[in-house]
Formats: structure tokens, C-alpha cells, sequence
């Protein structure tokens, strides 16, 4: 989970120009093999949304960065 938790705020720092260098696999080769749905990417999101509402983070930012993972779907989900 630390590794997890590394990785994703790596991530989230590099797409949003945070002046981060993301030392992870590309999100193909990451998430090929663990079969994560639909479901299981919506629940993901539906969690960031609630830590982000949590921390006050505005509606508009949140969108923001959500349409910057957006894209990131179709490499995550693979059933």
C-alpha cells in the first residue's frame, strides 16, 4: 500500500505540472495483469472525489484533474 500510495502521488504530481518526475511503469504494463474492471475504476474515482470533497478541494479543481486521469482509463481497465 505504501508503494501504492507513492506511485499515485507521484503520478497525480506529474500530470498536473507539479514539477514531479513519475518513476513508475506506464499504466499498460502496471495494470495488465490485475484485471480491473468498469466497476473497480468508478469506485476509484468515487473515492478520490470523496478525499478531495474531504480536504475542500473546489469542485473546479477536481474536475481538472479528473479530466486529466480520464484518459489514463483506457490502459487501467482491461475487462
Amino acid at each position: 500500500m505504501k508503494r501504492l500510495e507513492r506511485m499515485l502521488n507521484e503520478q497525480f504530481c506529474y500530470i498536473l505540472n507539479g514539477g514531479c518526475d513519475y518513476t513508475g511503469r506506464d499504466m499498460k504494463t502496471t495494470h495488465e495483469d490485475q484485471g480491473v474492471t468498469q466497476a473497480e475504476f468508478a469506485a476509484l474515482v468515487e473515492l478520490l472525489q470523496d478525499a478531495m470533497d474531504a480536504e475542500h478541494v473546489l469542485p473546479s479543481a477536481q474536475n481538472r484533474l479528473l479530466a486529466k486521469l480520464a484518459p489514463l482509463k483506457r490502459d487501467v481497465v482491461v475487462r
